[in-house]
């Protein structure tokens, strides 16, 4: 049956993603947007006449008391939370960063209970964790110790505890997701976007250097999409929060990849020998225990498809 779903950050990467999936499935999509013009963005992965059926909300997470109005008045049954300034931006203006991670995920919660809503689907990071060297092993789990070097971090760790607090205190259920290195059309922002960069540039016959090598959990943007939309259908009770699993791809796996699926890139497309100070993750499958099945695009399948949906822009543009 047909939902209404109430989504904030809807120009960003999950956020596009999670649009155009409710949008072609006939859900009702209400999306709060500072600036509506930037759903321009999401041309790239949908159709305009798609676009256009996107109940845009012009407003802030900021304002409480908009954020309020809108959820209620939107009538929406599930909330999905995706608004954030990634951890370029709140280093760049750490007051803007707690107002908008911090402050802004409290006035959704609030605007939730509200409406009396009892759920709400968020996206917290694996930033909450700390550098390869604060784990045995190197190695961190869904329940290791949070131990945040940003932050960005630190504010997507408040988010966590304050959704406990939510729990306990007015009964609000709450799944936050932590992904790890999410690539596809739309990512262009924070540190690990540069391999969707890559493909970009492939496309387009353009040198271009990955900042960072190493090995790390590669996620589709569409799949990642998919995993927060069955979090918001799911059945759930409490407040938990779960590292989004997957397959750990090194990035001359990456790179190979992009060549072979964009044969032009050949020599184009090189990346620095310097890992980033990451931890490894040791997937447990707690998501999927709660939620169900999360699909996995296999690499190569999500770089082709990133080429493709890129190409097709360039072409429009031509």
């Amino acid at each position: 049956m047909p939902n209404r779903y109430f989504v904030t950050g809807a120009s960003g990467c999950i956020g596009g993603w999670v649009v155009k999936n409710l949008i072609e499935a006939g859900h009702t999509v209400f999306a709060l947007a500072p600036r509506p013009e930037k759903l321009e963005k999401l041309r790239l992965i949908m159709r305009y006449s798609d676009i256009e059926k996107i109940k845009v909300v012009r407003g802030d997470l900021t304002n409480p008391d908009l954020v309020s109005a809108a959820v209620l008045l939107s009538g929406a049954e599930k909330v999905i939370h995706l608004a954030a300034l990634q951890l370029p931006f709140c280093k760049a203006n750490p007051t803007m960063g707690a107002r908008v991670n911090v402050e802004g995920t409290i006035n959704l919660f609030e605007a939730v209970k509200a409406a009396g809503l009892r759920r709400i689907v968020y996206a917290s990071s694996t930033a909450v964790y700390g550098n390869i060297a604060d784990y045995e092993n190197g190695v961190f789990s869904h329940d290791s110790p949070l131990i945040p070097r940003s932050l960005y971090g630190v504010y997507k760790q408040d988010n966590e505890w304050a959704s406990k607090v939510y729990f306990a205190e007015d009964g609000i259920s709450s799944i936050g997701i932590r992904p790890f290195v999410v690539y596809g059309p739309l990512r262009d922002q924070g540190i690990t976007s540069a391999p969707t960069t890559a493909i970009k540039m492939a496309v387009r016959g353009e040198p271009y250097e990955i900042s960072y090598g190493g090995t790390a959990e590669f996620q589709y943007a569409d799949d990642t999409a998919k995993a927060f939309i069955a979090a918001a259908d799911s059945d759930f009770t409490g407040a938990r929060v779960y590292n989004l699993g997957g397959g750990s791809v090194s990035m001359e796996e990456i790179v190979a990849t992009i060549i072979d699926v964009i044969p032009k890139a050949g020599g184009l497309i090189t990346f620095a020998n310097q890992p980033l100070p990451f931890p490894k993750h040791h997937d447990t499958g707690e998501l999927e225990r709660v939620v169900g099945p999360v699909p996995r695009t296999p690499l190569e399948e999500g770089i082709r498809s990133s080429a493709e949906y890129f190409s097709a822009a360039m072409s429009e543009k031509t």
